[in-house]
């Protein structure tokens, strides 16, 4: 029974392995069918040839694959999370088969895992349902809610950062420095003390600097970022490009509103304090206040009562 049992579970582990080694490999089908109907184009033959390698699934059952789930790599599902990706800082072209590998891996291991931990415990053969049904969803959503609370945790980041960034682009404007010279002041300026920011300015400057119109680059910062102050930052700068008017005064004026809406922000949460502060008083401080004000005198009470008795 035991090596019934072994031998389950290897069969699992091994379809298991199938399963991400075709989500890996299947993102590679458009360049391996490119490879195939030009081979003679590619003349560095000190790498070596896409067609060349093994393959798990054939390229049309890879392309009906991709039509059915709708993993085409201009398809909706791709570009939501490809835009999902790159708003948690990963920019990498493989992160998307990665990350569907990942949801897959979390739905088949941690079932089986259960699985074969309890298949030999008669005592909680009733588990062998319900757990492995709640592993399996816990592992297809619990990568969507890593990568939600990293977006979060980015977007916060460029919050904070974003004054900072601001003024700083005011003071080099107002230097005499052109935006894109500016841009890329400050993205080398903010490297240790805001590295998330740098990093998005830098890629603004790389694509002015490889031919992209400024105004669609300022745009492209906004969709990467999802934040809402830094898209309302590059509307204003694209039409302060467009119309000819003062870059610096728009700065300046963005840099205020940016500022007094952090402040007000600040000023509601610290209303909320008293609120929030209410029902750990009463169940920690309260009690503990009452014992040290009320034990004397209920000591006393009863060594008094106990003396007249």
């Amino acid at each position: 029974m035991e090596i019934v049992q072994v031998v389950f579970f290897g069969v699992l582990i091994g379809g298991m392995i199938t399963f991400l080694g075709i989500f890996l490999q299947q993102r590679y089908s458009s360049v391996r069918r490119r490879l195939q109907a030009n081979p003679h184009q590619n003349t560095d033959l000190l790498r070596p040839q896409r067609e060349d390698k093994p393959a798990f699934i054939s390229a049309n059952l890879a392309e009906k694959l991709e039509k059915k789930f709708d993993l085409r790599k201009d398809g909706a599902t791709t570009k939501r999370l490809q835009a999902k990706l790159i708003r948690a800082g990963i920019y990498t072209e493989r992160a998307i088969p990665l990350f569907l590998g990942v949801k897959l891996g979390g739905l088949l291991v941690l079932p089986i895992l259960v699985l074969f931990l309890l298949w030999g415990n008669t005592n909680q053969r009733g588990l062998l349902m319900g757990i492995p049904i709640a592993l399996c969803s816990l592992g297809y959503v619990l990568p969507d809610l890593i990568l939600s609370r990293m977006i979060s945790s980015r977007q916060q980041k460029i919050r904070e950062s974003l004054p900072d960034a601001l003024d700083l682009l005011v003071v080099c404007v107002e230097a005499g420095q052109g935006l894109d010279a500016a841009i890329k002041r400050v993205s080398e300026e903010l490297q240790e003390s805001s590295p998330i920011i740098s990093q998005e300015l830098l890629l603004v400057n790389l694509e002015i600097m490889a031919g992209l119109e400024r105004q669609q680059a300022l745009k492209n910062l906004g969709e990467r970022t999802g934040v809402e102050q830094l898209i309302s930052l590059c509307n204003i700068l694209i039409q302060s490009d467009r119309l000819g008017t003062s870059i610096a005064q728009a700065l300046k004026t963005q840099s205020d509103y940016i500022r007094t809406a952090r402040r007000l922000r600040l000023e509601g949460l610290a209303a909320k304090t008293a609120v929030k502060l209410l029902f750990p008083m009463l169940l920690f401080i309260f009690p503990a206040i009452m014992v040290v004000v009320l034990g004397p005198a209920i000591i006393r009470l009863s060594e008094f009562f106990n003396k007249g008795g």
